[in-house]
């Protein structure tokens, strides 16, 4: 495991997340499922990433999002 800011994740053997503990819902997801999530429109993400109330400020600052 390691760090980038206060996110955890999972580096492949040159250091590039292979998964990452989003902060969104506190679990492990793969970095395409972020970067899809930023890509459409606010009602086709998954309900699961909008559970926290202020999820759009916790996804804009995560170290992940334009990783």
């Amino acid at each position: 495991m390691a760090f980038l800011d206060n996110v955890e994740y999972t580096p492949d053997s040159n250091g590039v997340a292979e998964y990452v503990k989003c902060p969104l819902v506190d679990d492990w997801i793969e970095p395409v499922d972020c970067m899809e999530n930023q890509d459409v429109k606010e009602e086709y993400i998954p309900a699961r990433f909008k559970a926290k109330s202020d999820w759009k400020e916790i996804c804009i600052s995560c170290p992940f999002r334009d990783y």
